[in-house]
């Protein structure tokens, strides 16, 4: 995964934004990353939920998403979504 985010070909497309995390816009997102803490995990798993398109991928360091299923292993405590796979079904 690192060297295919570190590739210059990609330098171009890429942008990264800080802003505030519950008034930042996630719809046209490609890739999420979150260094969030475990208390905000799950109202920031029902933002993403709701605002990220189907293909938008989410990178978490450390904490887990309640709810959501990592779509491979979790290593080195980086868990890594997809959108809508990674969503479970509510029953």
């Amino acid at each position: 995964m690192r060297r295919f985010i570190q590739a210059p070909k990609y330098w171009s497309a890429t942008r990264f934004h800080m802003q505030d995390l519950w008034a930042v816009d996630l719809s046209k997102a490609d890739v999420v990353a979150v260094y969030g803490l475990h208390p905000i995990m799950k109202r920031l798993g029902a933002k993403m939920k709701s605002e990220l398109k189907p293909g938008a991928i989410v990178v978490s360091n450390v904490f887990t998403i309640p709810g959501w299923r990592p779509i491979s292993a979790s290593q080195h405590r980086v868990h890594i979504y997809s959108i809508p796979e990674s969503i479970k079904k509510e029953s």
